[in-house]
């Protein structure tokens, strides 16, 4: 970490929930006169953005959700869209971890990409983060996804990711339907 900058107590402060009362975008009657934003982002609290995707762009209108640690950040899902001429996701995460970073000074700060699931409307952004410095993207196909977090030698681990600061436990999922 930098000479000014300070650790932020994730474990001993208790959170204080934030409200929730967004309008959230929802497109326009016509996608060639959307005036929406390609990506809507609201602050929760100072150190947790959620991100929806504009439906004009797709119609599954993903959220994403960036957390930030002391020594690194995880984006959660990369959304619908791999153009970022359309979809301009990694623009908005370098400008809100350039923000953050202004108020709390780190050196080598990190992101950590992750996704709740397989489904193209959650890893079609994952290309605009491949040549991002400091940057880990973590296919979220089992084969990526479960040897990194330690689930292809015990199906039954619970993974621990640590932004520093406190640490996010992950379990591995389970199937609720068998493929025929």
């Amino acid at each position: 970490m930098g000479a000014d900058s300070s650790l932020i107590d994730f474990e001993g402060a208790k959170p204080r929930p934030s409200a929730l009362d967004v309008r959230w975008i929802h497109g326009s009657p016509s996608a060639k006169h959307n005036a929406d934003p390609d990506i809507q982002v609201h602050g929760y609290d100072e150190h947790t953005f959620i991100l929806r995707q504009n439906m004009a762009i797709d119609y599954e209108a993903p959220f994403l959700f960036l957390l930030f640690g002391n020594e690194r950040a995880v984006l959660i899902d990369t959304g619908a869209t791999a153009s970022a001429e359309f979809f301009p996701l990694r623009q908005v995460v370098d400008e809100l971890m350039e923000s953050w970073l202004a108020c709390h000074p780190r050196d080598g700060y990190q992101l950590l990409v992750l996704h709740t699931h397989p489904h193209g409307d959650h890893v079609a952004g994952d290309g605009q983060f491949s040549d991002r410095p400091d940057t880990r993207v973590v296919g979220a196909e089992s084969t990526a996804a479960w040897p990194y977090f330690g689930f292809a030698t015990d199906p039954d681990a619970v993974a621990r990711i640590d932004l520093g600061g406190g640490c996010w436990s992950v379990w591995r999922p389970r199937a609720t339907t068998k493929r025929r």
